[in-house]
């Protein structure tokens, strides 16, 4: 009988930390029909599970896809990236240059320009050149001429100074009375001297004008000859300038050509990149999308076989499982390492792995519990949980030992099992008087229209029974929360793991902006369909005990032992009862 169970749990207990533990309840059909019911729900839970195993494998598929997209685009962005960083660069280049051309262009144009004015300098220099040298001819001419007049002046003083000299003698010779003539003389004779080395000094000069004018013609000569043979020399330069300016003014509007190509090659770049981004998120989104849906996928496999064991039809359990927590010592080949009892049935027990024990399923082992003994396992699985084993070879005195664990553990919890029942009866009659005044309606109880609460985080959500439920459900479950001290919430849940109402101490307004404080302390009006949620919400049986690590958000765990019960409404499941204790 244990098998089943252990075989249940190697296909869904790897999906959860949560142990379920559920009473044996006697089935209504012959043995006939409950081995056809059974086949039926196998064969129904095994297609079911491979639709499932091939969409998750089909969604594995396109996430790799997805993953190879999302590469490849970051490739292409790499290099796009690469592409317009060197386009922007080299365009920023050409547009230098462009610029340094142009400048040199002015330049070339400027010195063309110099050029022109030089050339006509020289051509004026030339020309002055040409009315000096006449000028200096003239002036040669000239001197010429003053010689001429200068021997005149010097004949003409030479004359004088003998007439002069005649008139001495005689003023000597008239004695008294030519004394005042002799004066005359005298001076006539002076002045005669004096103009004749005038006369000479003149001479002297005017020669030296006549070589110096010589000279300077000769030297006027050879400057418009070199002049003159500069001319071509600037005509040379000219034409190089206007051929480099036109050659400039080409390399100018080629780069300027160049730098809008590189400038549209960038641009081109950049709106690959853009795109290349664009695709890369959208890529990151369906990558997103594809493990959301693969979670969806194993979430809706793990919540199929769990809502398929849990109704009337599929629940084949023959013994109840109930949490244990004691010492245990696994032997293995000699070896032995300690472990902890987690769960135990008639059938089999769960225990904690062993790090330093490798075992696996299909592996012969023994187990010592405390005030059991050592104890013959085989194990049939190992999950997340931990090692799942079958008794094997278990003589009578152990199996009395076991079965007195059994109902010693069964008897601590009859007590809770009993308070669940009768709190979900009174929820149940609660609700039901509650349609029978017309606060709420059937339909209304039944609603699963869940409407999204905004701005809320962990999302919360409302129905159209809420607040009737918020009147009538918040005393009886504040009542029983504190008859025990050792329980840690006591609460209602629908079919879907909607939970109306819950305890005050996790019914508290949210904080804007604070979702680990809200998901701790803001528990009521969300849905939790976890595997502990939703065996509990939907379980037929009269009772269900559950031993799971509570996620209370943040990181903080906390483990609980649960101890649910249905609720029925009109005559119909509406959901379950939840009781949990601390461990």
């Amino acid at each position: 009988m244990m098998f089943s169970i252990l075989r249940r749990a190697q296909q869904i207990d790897a999906l959860d930390n949560t142990v379920q533990i559920v009473t044996e309840e006697p089935a209504p059909t012959t043995a006939r029909e409950s081995h056809l019911d059974t086949e039926v729900v196998d064969a129904l839970e095994a297609d079911v599970l491979k639709a499932i195993h091939g969409v998750t494998q089909a969604i594995a598929v396109a996430a790799a896809d997805v993953a190879a997209v999302e590469k490849d685009l970051a490739e292409i962005r790499a290099h796009a990236g690469e592409l317009a960083a060197s386009g922007k660069k080299a365009s920023e280049e050409t547009l230098s240059l462009a610029s340094s051309t142009e400048e040199l262009a002015a330049t070339s144009a400027e010195i063309g320009r110099a050029m022109d004015h030089a050339s006509e300098r020289i051509d004026n220099a030339v020309q002055a050149a040409r009315k000096a040298s006449a000028l200096i001819t003239q002036l040669s001419a000239a001197t010429a001429e003053i010689v001429g007049i200068v021997d005149t002046i010097s004949a003409v003083a030479r004359q004088t100074n003998l007439l002069a000299l005649n008139a001495t003698i005689e003023a000597a010779r008239a004695g008294q009375a030519g004394k005042g003539f002799a004066v005359v003389a005298s001076e006539v004779k002076v002045l005669s001297t004096q103009t004749a080395r005038a006369a000479d000094d003149i001479r002297l000069r005017i020669d030296h004008l006549r070589e110096t004018a010589q000279a300077s013609t000769s030297a006027v000569a050879e400057v418009v000859d070199v002049v003159q043979s500069v001319g071509p020399v600037f005509d040379t330069v000219r034409n190089a300038v206007s051929k480099q300016n036109t050659a400039i003014g080409e390399a100018s509007r080629l780069a300027s050509v160049t730098s809008g190509s590189v400038g549209k090659v960038s641009q081109s770049a950049g709106e690959v990149d853009a795109v290349s981004l664009d695709a890369s998120h959208r890529a990151h989104q369906a990558d997103q999308a594809t493990k959301t849906a693969d979670g969806l996928a194993k979430a809706l496999g793990q919540r199929f076989v769990t809502v398929m064991r849990q109704s009337e039809l599929g629940d084949r359990r023959q013994s109840d499982r109930f949490p244990v927590d004691r010492p245990a010592t696994l032997w293995v080949g000699g070896r032995s390492a300690s472990s902890r009892l987690i769960d135990i049935s008639h059938g089999g027990i769960l225990l904690a792995s062993a790090a330093d024990l490798q075992i696996e399923a299909a592996t012969r082992i023994e187990v010592e519990i405390q005030n059991v003994g050592r104890v013959g396992l085989r194990v049939v699985a190992k999950s997340a949980m931990g090692i799942h084993g079958a008794f094997a070879d278990c003589d009578a005195e152990t199996r009395a030992r076991i079965d007195g664990l059994i109902a010693q553990v069964e008897a601590t919890y009859k007590p809770r099992i009993l308070l669940a029942q009768e709190t979900a009866h009174q929820v149940a009659t609660l609700i039901e008087h509650a349609v029978s005044d017309g606060m709420v309606s059937r339909e209304a109880v039944f609603d699963t229209d869940y409407e999204l609460l905004p701005g809320t985080d962990p999302v919360q959500y409302r129905t159209a029974y809420l607040p009737a439920f918020e009147r009538l459900l918040s005393s009886i479950l504040e009542k029983v929360l504190a008859s025990d001290p050792t329980m840690a919430f006591c609460l209602a849940i629908d079919r879907n793991g909607y939970i109306p109402v819950h305890n005050r101490l996790y019914s508290q307004r949210q904080r804007p902006g604070d979702p680990v404080w809200n998901a701790a302390n803001a528990r009521n009006k969300r849905i939790f369909d976890d595997r502990a949620g939703i065996t509990a919400a939907r379980s037929t049986r009269p009772f269900i005990v559950q031993a799971y690590a509570r996620d209370m958000g943040g990181g903080k765990i906390v483990m609980m032992q649960e101890v649910d019960a249905p609720i029925r409404i009109l005559g119909r499941h509406w959901g379950g009862l939840r009781t949990a204790y601390k461990a």
